[in-house]
């Protein structure tokens, strides 16, 4: 069994706002009762808003400046607003988001107390609930809602230009 990972050779998923990493027990089997993340968001970037209902995270920023988000039971919020070195807490199950703030790239390294974290996204919360339900919900027409995309976004935001991964190479 090895003790090392390529973690930042291994894109888990990539897209225009930026680039999402990750290391767990299904990749990484030596990880018991953890996992790591790592984001890269470009300028305007922004982690989707989702939960982990079997985690707690913690978030560290390693540079840039972002902005976690968390909302709580009995609508709790919080706007953390991070710098290089600061660090994040976000309870198991509170739904949650990154965004990046400034002008440069902003990277996150994420610590979640589970070796095989679930996350739920917002986007998949949204598409799971048909849109005349949601329009009854809300009182609004269902047009507002048919104008959400049907797939997941995990990395939202951001430019169009290529992803942090593409100006490294």
């Amino acid at each position: 069994m090895s003790n090392s990972f390529p973690f930042k050779q291994n894109v888990f998923k990539s897209f225009p706002g930026g680039d999402f990493y990750r290391a767990n027990a299904a990749n990484f089997p030596v990880l018991k009762g953890l996992a790591v993340q790592a984001l890269e968001l470009a300028p305007g970037g922004i982690r989707e808003p989702h939960t982990h209902p079997n985690a707690n995270q913690l978030d560290f920023c390693v540079k840039g400046f972002g902005r976690v988000g968390i909302v709580g039971p009995d609508g709790e919020q919080h706007y953390l607003e991070l710098r290089p070195g600061d660090i994040s807490f976000v309870p198991q199950g509170f739904l949650h988001w990154i965004e990046n703030l400034g002008d440069e790239p902003l990277s996150f390294l994420v610590v979640l107390s589970h070796e095989l974290p679930e996350t739920i996204e917002l986007s998949e919360m949204l598409s799971g609930v048909p849109n005349e339900t949601l329009a009854k919900m809300y009182s609004v027409p269902e047009t507002v809602f048919a104008a959400i995309p049907k797939e997941t976004i995990v990395i939202g935001g951001g430019t169009t230009a290529p992803t942090l991964r593409d100006a490294a190479e």
